[in-house]
């Protein structure tokens, strides 16, 4: 039963993003969504399946990783941006385009809460310490398959093997050597940095790795190690200065530790 709900709600997200394809103009942003919905979706699914979660917390989080990104449809076609701050809360628009289109009229209303609640905390900057138990596993879930799939659409984008197109990173200057003190100065406090803050390239690979202190399960972490994807950025990362090689090593050290918990 939970596999066909979770296919008939993907079902209607494919016929809810479908249409936007149509859109005259650049269809690369929609597809980019699309595909990235998909592998969110295989990422928390993999999560979910290998951290022992409850059956409910594990088809909540495949139903919410399905719409975290509903709403970058219509943000993407009245602003033609997917930063926020320049256009809307694209959390927000999706719980109200999932609710708009019924893509949740067949989940039973209590897993639904759930399901909405995580799609709107997804792109929080640090969950609430109150929520119920349910709401912040699945939240869990969700923000680390994000985080890792946009840790691999980075790493492609900044290596070229991939379409170029400036919204992958948020219209970023790009610099070879460049980046804001601010940045660094947060994630070698051991905080997630400030979108904010970001004006160069550099400063959203910084962004990225320092996500690594926001992973909430080790398998996530396990993933995160597999790939490589830590070493990838920081090669990247020029100039190899005394700041970006001590950031290396703290964030290295802090996810050898995460590894090591049993």
């Amino acid at each position: 039963m939970s596999r066909d709900l979770v296919e008939s709600v993907a079902q209607r997200f494919q016929t809810f993003a479908a249409p936007y394809l149509d859109e005259p103009g650049d269809d690369f942003a929609y597809r980019l969504k699309i595909e990235h919905t998909d592998r969110v979706r295989a990422i928390a699914t993999d999560i979910a399946d290998a951290s022992g979660v409850s059956d409910r917390v594990n088809v909540a989080a495949r139903l919410a990783a399905l719409l975290h990104d509903v709403g970058r449809f219509p943000q993407y076609k009245q602003y033609r941006t997917f930063r926020d701050a320049e256009s809307a809360n694209h959390a927000l628009l999706s719980v109200r385009h999932a609710l708009r289109e019924g893509m949740l009229a067949e989940v039973p209303t209590d897993l639904r809460r759930v399901v909405l609640g995580a799609v709107f905390l997804h792109n929080v900057r640090t969950l609430p310490t109150n929520l119920p138990p349910e709401t912040l596993a699945v939240s869990r879930i969700v923000r680390d398959s994000d985080k890792l799939d946009i840790f691999r659409v980075m790493i492609a984008h900044f290596s070229q093997t991939e379409p170029a197109h400036p919204e992958v990173a948020l219209h970023v200057k790009l610099h070879p050597t460049a980046y804001s003190q601010e940045i660094i100065t947060a994630l070698l406090k051991g905080d997630t940095g400030d979108y904010r803050n970001i004006v160069w390239v550099n400063d959203f690979k910084l962004m990225v790795a320092g996500w690594m202190y926001d992973l909430n399960y080790r398998h996530s972490c396990q993933l995160l190690h597999d790939h490589g994807y830590l070493d990838t950025i920081f090669d990247t990362l020029l100039p190899q200065d005394p700041q970006i090689l001590e950031m290396r090593r703290r964030i290295m050290e802090h996810l050898a530790h995460r590894l090591a918990d049993a």
